[in-house]
């Protein structure tokens, strides 16, 4: 059996209350072959033995044991449960309906960056076998090649780089505005919109504006928040999502490694031009991913991973994490993930968009943005039905004469987890 470390935090937010999963979406252009798909997974798992994994509790913690059950491939657009007899006690499975394939995992096991070369893989042997064709994808891990230990390492087995103190430490962050506090939305399911923005259009405004993806987005859900709320005292929070993999020579590993970059909007911002808010927001990305910076902040999610496994038991573990959560969200308004343009080579012709989609879960309002085709897609998803900050936040993008269009709205769809 295996203890995990770096990623205790996620292990241990997996309980009956709350589900850290993700639902990633590849949207092809032809109805997806389930056939072809299972032998593409069968393929494509020979290559990453190391994933195949289960969860076994006892009344002291988690631990993970090999699982030799076989991946599931499942025709449905029904959320499925992970961890549980529905996906072979697998931590991830592959679902599909009609021309989607949906990846499905507890975020414990991957994020976006370390579930990519499985996905390349998998798409490779789909594409190859699916269209009877050679697919070009530079960098693919092929079945048979050789597996490289770091695949699988777990960097907080070893010591740290050593932190230098060139920069000043971060301050403490202050409380934020929190969206469910303002009296205009009500906690309930989470709801899903899915938008693209035209992106040259959006890359020429960066250009234009001294900005980046992350911090044109951040300020155009910033301004909308603060049209809505002008006489709020707490200072609107985005925090950016962040991969810290180089920070602590983790380059390969699927492990989930992302801290988050605080962007800070108060209302001494609101009446500069974009270009000045945009550089002060850039200047806040550089600072907190300054790799000391970010090397401390990754010290501290040790010393917390550390602290929760040291505790004795599961119900200790559950309370640690779900109170460290709340720490977080009381300094977080909203959170964007930009995970990049993706390219799966030639097969990018055969796919349509690519939608990242997991659940707020008490952030509030989350965004999943990627790159493919000429747009910028992005998942709107909030912990209410209320779509009062969604339509600010459109009203933001036309003031901007950004082309975009609503390509559809749903529940949320992210895997649930049981150990049953």
């Amino acid at each position: 059996m295996q203890n995990f470390f770096c990623d205790t935090l996620d292990y241990y937010c997996l309980n009956e209350n709350v589900s850290k999963s993700f639902r990633y979406i590849i949207h092809m252009k032809d109805e997806v072959d389930g056939e072809v798909l299972r032998k593409a997974l069968d393929i494509t798992m020979t290559r990453y033995p190391y994933l195949k994994k289960r969860i076994v509790a006892d009344d002291r913690g988690y631990t993970l044991e090999d699982n030799e059950l076989p991946l599931v491939v499942k025709e449905s657009d029904v959320p499925m449960t992970l961890c549980g007899s529905e996906s072979n006690y697998h931590l991830f499975a592959l679902t599909y309906f009609r021309r989607d394939i949906f990846f499905n995992n507890v975020h414990a096991i991957f994020d976006g960056r370390g579930r990519g070369p499985m996905l390349h893989t998998l798409m490779y042997y789909y594409c190859k076998m699916r269209y009877n064709e050679d697919v070009d994808m530079p960098g693919v891990w092929l079945a048979g090649t050789p597996v490289d230990p770091a695949e699988y390492l777990d960097p907080f087995t070893q010591p740290l780089p050593e932190i230098d103190d060139l920069l000043p430490m971060p301050d403490p962050l202050p409380k934020a505005l929190r969206l469910e506090d303002q009296g205009l939305v009500v906690r309930s399911k989470q709801h899903l919109h899915y938008i693209r923005i035209n992106e040259k259009q959006l890359m020429s405004l960066c250009k234009s504006s001294d900005g980046t993806p992350n911090t044109i987005l951040s300020l155009l859900m910033s301004r909308a928040i603060d049209k809505l709320h002008p006489d709020a005292q707490d200072p609107i929070i985005g925090q950016v999502y962040c991969d810290y993999r180089s920070a602590v020579g983790a380059e390969k590993s699927h492990h989930n490694m992302v801290t988050t970059l605080p962007l800070v909007y108060d209302h001494t911002m609101r009446d500069m031009p974009l270009e000045r808010q945009n550089t002060i927001m850039r200047g806040n990305i550089l600072y907190y991913s300054d790799p000391n910076i970010l090397l401390h902040t990754v010290s501290g999610i040790k010393a917390a991973c550390e602290a929760v496994n040291g505790l004795p038991t599961l119900q200790d573990k559950f309370g640690a994490v779900g109170q460290g959560m709340a720490d977080f969200f009381a300094q977080t308004t909203f959170a964007i993930s930009y995970s990049g343009k993706k390219s799966f080579g030639s097969c990018d012709r055969h796919i349509q968009a690519l939608f990242p989609a997991g659940e707020p879960v008490g952030i509030g309002i989350l965004m999943e943005v990627t790159a493919a085709d000429g747009w910028f897609y992005v998942v709107f998803m909030q912990d209410w039905r209320e779509d009062v900050y969604f339509n600010a936040f459109l009203k933001e993008i036309v003031n901007l004469n950004l082309d975009f269009d609503l390509l559809y709205s749903s529940e949320a769809k992210a895997p649930a987890f049981s150990l049953k």
